[in-house]
């Protein structure tokens, strides 16, 4: 504001000047720095003197509260050059760009807006304060109470005061009493702001970042970090001060990382909130999560548990012994699982002793011990100690070293229930993990209950999911029903126009039978521990993700978003009656009960494979099915023989592996050959023991022929031709005989 127009305001009566004299001194340098101060000062009528001001000008004025600024503008122009010039984009006419701004008068840095921007531009009058509230708005969806207390930070200059210590005391801050007693702090204002920001949004994490111009805060809403704000980083070295003597932490320290809890009350209601400082670049990054104990549900049946796993997690957890291991990235909810299994098993008879670094939420029944490494009180010191406690039940924090591991899975082994944590990518790669930690696999066998990996994905929200179909390359990667309707995020302002709104979880549930234990204690790889644990029933995360695509809980995207989909994965011949995916086992199951129905008239030419790799299934069926066989598996002897007696009729020739769970080759051959119905049945065994004793054993329990892996398969086609052919001569004889 010109010297001209400063003596034309005041001669209209609205300001003084001695007002225009105090402004000057809080201006603080900035293009628009006077008008802001102007407009601050007590008795200055804010309206009147912005319309008194255009006539000035000779600008029209335009007032921004009601006017909804066009997207496509706002991509023409940066933060930083709306920043810059204090304007914002309003329209285009007639090829000039209308643009409202703070200080028309500039005319060298309109020259310079326009060559930036491109084309001309036609300036209106507008409140500087309402410009950058519509800049924060449109590009770090600002909040109207933050911006407020933002202005506050940017025109108050001197006045901002470092906090007192006498608030040290505290050990629980009340938010209500904080706005009543500190009114004229910025500082104060601006940090229950964000923390009020960040419930009013169900924000789980406040992140508070120092940039070197500005310092950004975001909230963490569903998973997902979401930016809400910006405010002048000279004021962060102070928020950051403010925070730590809520979480009374040293704020004389800001080299070293620092971590600390705090209290809060907001209209009754309490949250626990843990704080962790970390020094950056341009100053400490403060992330402050939220921990609602209101919001705290424990029971099983809201953690959305697929029914059969639901059922074998129910059935582990209530053993009196064994390991119950929880597994997944941080922030993925293992500690709240871990809680639920921990409540739904608490009761009076029950020694429960929890060890956790840090405890997040107290519970009642629960003898809940805190890791302080400083004081030697490490997850193994702590475990020792608790293990003479007398405990039925031990949850440890998380597995983090060899040590640990080794008492916490001995504990497993001598009668406690053991409940822990580790970081892995999915539940066969935990047996790894611990292997690799210096434990024996076979004792790992003996004492695992059941192993859940999980991840948290957005939920749709309710109100404004669409249905669609598959798209083509759905279909053609995944397999999915073309005429299949599931369901796409679309936005709304319940959801604040994300389209998600909460999370489930998604799990993969790792249940350990005897062919798992088996599986484990002969160390397979991963990738093998993997498929006996779906053909065993197990959803892999990506199935259970599906799984609640298809009820309409979450997205395809959301889903590839947190999983890998498994190399053999197919929808085909997977969806059942209900419109829900069957695990890999149902499916292998359900499609040999569907052949061999549709063999019903047809002679026999089905040769049923039992063996408990699919692997080796997949190579003997894709050789015999050369042979213009059809076949039908099973992955033990006990499902062969409940397989055989559905379909005999139909069945040509059973090949069965010699070690199984359950029930092993030769007992499936004596088994079947104490039942005559099953003469005239050819039994090949086939395995990869070369032992004579063995072959001998193979042999006399009834098999027709014993064949050692590797399969050649124009060997094994040969013999299957040949005992065939033999059978066949036998029938021949015994109907010219009759």
């Amino acid at each position: 504001m010109l010297l001209k127009q400063q003596r034309q305001l005041i001669a209209t009566g609205l300001v003084t000047q001695e007002q225009i004299s105090d402004a000057m001194q809080g201006n603080g340098g900035k293009k628009v720095g006077l008008l802001l101060s102007l407009l601050a000062q007590d008795g200055v009528d804010v309206d009147a003197t912005l319309q008194a001001l255009a006539k000035i000008y000779k600008v029209p004025f335009i007032d921004l509260e009601h006017i909804e600024i066009d997207e496509n503008l706002v991509e023409k122009c940066s933060e930083e050059l709306c920043n810059e010039f204090c304007f914002i984009p309003v329209a285009i006419s007639a090829g000039e760009m209308i643009v409202a701004i703070a200080d028309p008068m500039d005319y060298a840095g309109m020259d310079v807006l326009q060559f930036k921007l491109g084309q001309r531009v036609r300036p209106l009058f507008s409140n500087p304060l309402d410009i950058q509230k519509k800049i924060r708005a449109l590009f770090t969806g600002g909040d109207g109470g933050l911006d407020e207390v933002v202005s506050d930070l940017e025109g108050a200059g001197g006045d901002i005061q470092a906090l007192t210590d006498d608030e040290e005391g505290k050990e629980e801050t009340d938010i209500a009493s904080l706005k009543k007693g500190a009114e004229g702090s910025p500082i104060i204002k601006l940090v229950n702001g964000i923390i009020m920001k960040a419930l009013q949004m169900e924000s789980s994490d406040i992140h508070v970042e120092a940039g070197e111009k500005n310092s950004l805060v975001r909230l963490r809403i569903d998973g997902r970090l979401r930016p809400v704000m910006k405010f002048p980083s000279g004021a962060h070295p102070m928020l950051v001060s403010r925070i730590k003597i809520m979480s009374k932490l040293d704020i004389s320290n800001t080299r070293t990382p620092q971590d600390g809890r705090t209290r809060i009350k907001i209209n009754k209601k309490s949250f626990d909130m843990r704080i962790s400082t970390l020094p950056s670049m341009h100053g400490e990054k403060v992330v402050m999560r939220i921990l609602d104990k209101s919001g705290l549900s424990l029971s099983l049946d809201v953690l959305a548990f697929e029914k059969t796993a639901d059922k074998r997690i129910r059935e582990a957890i209530a053993r009196p012994t064994g390991a119950v291991l929880v597994t997944g990235p941080t922030g993925s909810g293992k500690t709240t699982t871990l809680y639920s299994f921990l409540h739904h098993i608490n009761d009076e008879e029950t020694n429960i002793v929890t060890v956790e670094d840090p405890v997040e939420f107290q519970i009642k029944g629960l003898n809940q011990v805190q890791v302080n490494a400083k004081s030697g009180m490490t997850f193994a010191a702590a475990l020792r100690s608790i293990l003479r406690q007398d405990p039925d039940v031990v949850m440890v924090g998380e597995i983090r070293d060899e040590e640990t591991a080794h008492i916490a899975l001995h504990a497993a082994q001598t009668g406690h229930l053991v409940m822990s944590t580790l970081h892995t990518n999915d539940a066969p790669s935990t047996v790894s993990r611990l292997v690799e930690m210096g434990t024996d696999a076979v004792a790992l066998s003996s004492c695992l209950n059941i192993i859940v990996a999980q991840r948290l994905a957005r939920r749709l929200c309710p109100k404004c999911k669409k249905k669609v179909k598959p798209s083509a390359e759905m279909i053609e990667k995944y397999g999915i029903p073309a005429d299949l309707e599931i369901y796409e995020p679309t936005g709304c302002e319940k959801c604040l126009n994300i389209g998600y709104k909460g999370r489930c979880g998604v799990h993969e549930t790792l249940y350990v039978n005897d062919r798992v234990r088996q599986a484990i204690a002969q160390a397979v790889s991963d990738q093998e521990l993997m498929l006996v644990c779906r053909e065993e029933g197990m959803y892999a995360l990506f199935e259970d993700g599906m799984n609640k695509v298809l009820q309409g809980v979450t997205s395809v995207a959301e889903v590839t978003r947190l999983s890998i989909a498994p190399e053999d994965f197919t929808f085909q011949d997977r969806i059942d009656a209900d419109g829900s995916l069957m695990s890999l086992g149902q499916a292998i199951e359900t499609r040999g009960q569907g052949q061999l129905v549709q063999k019903e008239d047809a002679a026999q030419n089905t040769i049923l494979l039992i063996d408990d790799s699919k692997s080796i299934r997949s190579l003997v069926g894709f050789i015999l099915k050369a042979e213009g066989f059809d076949i039908a598996e099973a992955e033990d002897g006990r499902k062969g023989l409940d397989l055989l007696k559905q379909a005999m009729p139909h069945v040509a020739l059973v090949i069965v592996d010699y070690d199984m769970p359950n029930m092993n080759g030769p007992e499936f051959v004596q088994e079947v050959r104490r039942q005559s119905k099953y003469d005239d049945i050819p039994v090949v065994m086939l395995t990869s023991r070369h032992d004579e004793d063995d072959e001998v054993l193979g042999l006399d329990s009834g098999a027709d022929d014993y064949i050692i892996k590797p399969v050649e398969p124009m060997k094994l086609q040969a013999r299957v031709r040949k005992i065939l052919k033999m059978y066949e001569r036998v029938r021949q004889a015994q109907q010219r005989q009759a």
